[in-house]
C-alpha cells in the first residue's frame, strides 16, 4: 500500500484535496436533506411545528383527500371517519366538554366551602391558644389563696358514741317491788 499522498488521483496530487471535499460536502448535504425530509414529514404529520413549512402540511392534506381511505389506513394506522361520524364525535366531544365544566364548577364550589371552613377552624384555633394563654398569665399574675381546710364534720358525728356500760347507767334503775 502506499502513502494517502499515493492514493487517490495519482498523477495530480493538487486534486486530492478538491476530492475529498467534494466528497465530504456531498455527504453533508445528504445528511441535511435527510434529516430535513424527516422534519418536513412530522411537521406535515403535525409532530413538530416548523415555521414557514405550512406549505408541505398543505400538500399532504391535499394529497389525502383524494386518495382511497383504505390507503390512508394502512399508511397511518389510524381510522378514517366520514364526515357524519366526525360530527357525531365533535357533538359528543362538546357534551363531555359542558360536563366536565359543569363539575370543575362544582369542585370549585366544594374545594372553596373546605378551604373557608378550614380558615374558620385555624383562627377558632387561634383563638383558643390565644385564650388559654390569657388564662394561664390571669391565674400567674393572681396571689393564690391558701390550701382550704378539710371540712369540720358535723355535730352529730362529732360526738362519740356512749359506751354501752355508760347507757345502761344513765338509765334510772326501778327498785324491785
Amino acid at each position: 500500500m502506499g502513502t494517502p499522498d499515493e492514493e487517490g488521483l495519482k498523477g495530480n496530487k493538487k486534486g486530492r484535496p478538491v476530492w475529498s471535499f467534494v466528497k465530504n460536502a456531498s455527504l453533508a448535504i445528504t445528511i441535511f436533506l435527510f434529516f430535513f425530509t424527516i422534519v418536513l414529514v412530522l411537521d406535515a404529520y403535525k409532530f413538530v411545528s416548523v415555521r414557514h413549512a405550512k406549505f408541505a402540511r398543505k400538500k399532504l392534506l391535499r394529497t389525502l383527500q383524494y386518495m382511497d381511505p383504505s390507503i390512508i389506513e394502512a399508511h397511518t394506522g389510524m381510522k378514517v371517519l366520514t364526515k357524519d361520524e366526525f360530527d357525531q364525535l365533535q357533538k359528543d366531544l362538546e357534551k363531555a366538554r359542558t360536563d366536565v365544566r359543569e363539575m370543575n364548577t362544582k369542585v370549585q364550589e366544594k374545594f372553596s366551602d373546605v378551604l373557608k371552613t378550614s380558615m374558620e377552624l385555624q383562627n377558632m384555633k387561634q383563638d383558643i391558644d390565644e385564650l388559654k394563654k390569657l388564662i394561664a398569665e390571669k391565674e400567674a399574675a393572681q396571689p393564690k389563696p391558701p390550701p382550704p381546710a378539710p371540712p369540720a364534720p358535723p355535730a352529730e358525728a362529732a360526738a362519740p358514741a356512749p359506751p354501752a356500760d355508760a347507757a345502761a347507767a344513765a338509765v334510772p334503775a326501778v327498785p324491785a317491788a
